[in-house]
């Protein structure tokens, strides 16, 4: 039986502790009569950090908009840099292109060069052969020209020897 008055007075006693709390903050009147409001020594704190950091809060303000400013500045100075590298990329493409278009000419040429080379070699070649037949054509003649002259000579000699005797 003491057992259960004691556990009843525990009982009681947690429960009108519970009651007897209140939820803070709240409002309530002081002596004078004017509005007040109550709170926690942690609700303070709590409160007094965050009016300290309104005061981070506005001075990161003013550091984000000068540092947006900065940025604004540099994107416009980074688009001005990709759009002259965007010209010179264009205006190298097509000095390429015409590059490109003037190695092709150029090989053309080069295979018309080797086209008349080869041409001028075949004439060359043509001209050496006809030079070749002309030479033994030559040397034919002068043969039969020596044989003819030999055999003039000596009838001439003949006929002379003839006539004197």
């Amino acid at each position: 039986m003491k057992k259960f008055i004691l556990l009843l007075i525990v009982i009681l006693g947690v429960q009108f502790q519970a009651f007897s709390q209140t939820d803070y903050p709240r409002y309530d009147k002081d002596s004078s009569g004017q509005m007040i409001v109550l709170m926690t020594i942690e609700q303070a704190q709590a409160l007094d950090n965050s009016t300290d950091l309104i005061a981070l809060f506005e001075q990161l303000n003013s550091q984000i908009i000068n540092y947006d400013s900065v940025c604004v500045k540099v994107i416009g100075e980074k688009e001005q840099v990709i759009a002259q590298q965007t010209i010179q990329i264009n205006n190298l493409k097509g000095a390429i292109a015409n590059k490109d278009q003037q190695i092709a000419k150029l090989q053309e040429a080069i295979v018309k060069k080797d086209e008349t080379i080869a041409n001028l070699d075949k004439q060359v070649k043509n001209g050496e052969d006809q030079i070749s037949l002309n030479n033994k054509e030559i040397r034919r003649l002068k043969g039969k020209m020596a044989i003819g002259g030999s055999l003039g000579g000596l009838a001439i000699v003949g006929l002379v020897l003839a006539i004197l005797l």
